[in-house]
C-alpha cells in the first residue's frame, strides 16, 4: 500500500493523524490504479479471496444446459458425477486415483486431448498420463459435491442435488480452481504462486483483452506488472505462467483458443465466445 504521508505534521495530536490516515487508506483502496488495470485495490482483493461476491468487477452469467457443454473440464466432471448417481461408488486405485477404464471413458468423450498422448509420446494407461483427466478427479473430489471414503468415491447429497445443475457445479470448480486447487500441481515449476495468485485478474485480462489474438506474453507483463513480486527469472516465470493459465487451467474450462506451433512452443490465444457470454463486466 503506498498512502501518501505528505502533510501529517500539520495535526495536533495522534489521533488526529491516525484518522488522516485511515481517510487516506481509504481513498487509496477505492482508488485506479494504473498497474491493475484501473482496478481498485479493493476490486483486486475480491477477485483474489472473493470471486463469487456480487461486488466482483466480473459477473458470472447462468447459462443454457446447451451452452455449458462448451466448458470441457465440466463436461468431465458432470460425466464422472453421473456414473455415481443414485449411490453408486467408484472404486480408486491404491494411490487414490481413478481405475483404467474410467480414465479411458472420460478420455473417450474427447473433449480434453493430451498433446503428449496424442501424438504417442505417452500412452494412456492411468491417470497420471493425463492431467486433463487428474485434474477432473481433484477438484471433484475435494468439492462439496463428493467424499471419498473407504477407497470409494461417490456423491454427496449435495451432488445428488446439484447433479442435473450445471450453473451450481461450473461455479463450484470455478471456486475451487481459482482459491483453493494447488496450480503447481502438474508442473515441475518452482514458484506455487505464479498463476494462481490471482487468478480472478487473469479472467478479467482475458474479459478485457481476449477478443483479438494475442501471445501469451501479453498478459504474462501484464499480471506481474500488477504482482512484481512474484517476478524473478522472465523467460522462465512468463512460460510458467502461460501454461498453467492458458494451456491448462483456462483452456480446459473452455475459456480460451490456443494457437502454437509445436510442442514447448509459445502460445497465442484469444477468448471463446462461451467465456464472453458466461462473464461480463461488473458496471456495478
Amino acid at each position: 500500500m503506498m498512502i501518501n504521508l505528505d502533510g501529517l505534521e500539520n495535526f495536533d495530536n495522534l489521533e488526529d493523524i491516525n484518522k488522516e490516515l485511515q481517510r487516506r487508506a481509504q481513498a487509496y483502496n477505492n482508488s485506479a490504479i494504473d498497474d491493475f488495470e484501473a482496478l481498485s485495490p479493493i476490486q483486486m482483493r475480491i477477485l483474489q479471496q472473493d470471486f463469487l461476491a456480487s461486488e466482483n468487477p466480473l459477473k458470472i452469467n447462468p447459462l443454457s444446459e446447451e451452452a455449458l457443454v462448451k466448458s470441457p473440464l465440466l463436461v468431465q466432471v458432470r460425466f464422472l458425477m453421473n456414473k455415481m448417481k443414485g449411490g453408486t461408488e467408484l472404486n480408486l486405485t491404491k494411490t487414490g486415483a481413478l481405475p483404467t477404464k474410467v480414465v479411458r471413458d472420460i478420455y473417450d468423450l474427447g473433449v480434453l486431448k493430451n498433446e503428449w498422448v496424442e501424438e504417442g509420446i505417452t500412452k494412456l494407461y492411468k491417470e497420471d498420463n493425463a492431467p486433463e483427466i487428474g485434474i477432473t478427479r481433484i477438484l471433484l473430489q475435494i468439492s462439496s459435491l463428493a467424499k471419498v471414503r473407504n477407497g470409494k468415491l461417490s456423491l454427496t447429497k449435495k451432488g445428488e442435488k446439484y447433479l442435473d445443475d450445471g450453473n451450481f457445479i461450473l461455479k463450484e470448480i470455478l471456486a475451487l480452481l481459482l482459491n483453493k486447487f494447488n496450480w503447481a500441481y502438474f508442473d515441475g515449476y518452482e514458484s506455487e504462486e505464479i498463476g494462481r495468485i490471482n487468478a480472478g485478474f487473469s479472467l478479467f485480462l482475458l474479459k478485457k483483452y481476449g477478443d483479438k489474438k494475442r501471445p501469451a506474453s501479453f498478459y504474462a507483463e501484464k499480471y506481474f506488472r500488477a504482482m512484481p513480486l512474484l517476478l524473478d527469472d522472465q523467460q522462465k516465470d512468463f512460460r510458467c505462467y502461460a501454461v498453467r493459465t492458458f494451456e491448462r487451467y483456462f483452456y480446459y474450462l473452455g475459456f480460451v483458443e490456443t494457437e502454437k506451433d509445436g510442442v514447448l512452443k509459445p502460445i497465442h490465444l484469444k477468448k471463446t465466445d462461451f467465456f464472453d457470454h458466461l462473464f461480463s463486466i461488473n458496471e456495478h
